[in-house]
């Protein structure tokens, strides 16, 4: 239900509100996996509101979880996703890390190649 309000109605109140439900079952239920996701979609929603303390909280559970159950094919996005909430240098090196285990499972996710492509030779940086 989150990912339906917050994707295709586009109502991050109700995402939130479905994630949070989610997020408290896997909790009630002692489903560290379903967590990590919660915490990582939570955090996209607080980052989006440029709430970067609570964004970076929720994206670093998410990590710590996924590390902790050996979910490799779910680090690399979690680190993708801290990397946006953190300022340099640690961004730089949270995303390198992410492409370093892309790599090595092979470019699995396949979706994260975009977001892990190194920035063009000679671009501009803000």
């Amino acid at each position: 239900r989150g990912l339906l309000a917050e994707n295709l109605t586009r109502s991050p109140q109700a995402a939130r509100a479905a994630y949070r439900r989610a997020h408290a079952g896997a909790t009630a239920h002692a489903d560290p996996l379903l967590q990590s996701f919660t915490w990582r979609h939570l955090a996209g929603l607080a980052l989006r509101e440029g709430e970067l303390a609570e964004a970076r909280h929720g994206f670093a559970e998410s990590l710590r979880i996924r590390e902790e159950l050996g979910y490799l094919v779910g680090t690399a996005p979690a680190l993708a996703s801290l990397a946006d909430a953190e300022s340099e240098p640690e961004a730089s090196r949270l995303r390198e890390e992410a492409r370093r285990l892309f790599r090595l499972l092979g470019g699995v996710p396949t979706w994260l190649a975009r977001q892990l492509a190194p920035p063009a030779a000679g671009a501009a940086t803000a």
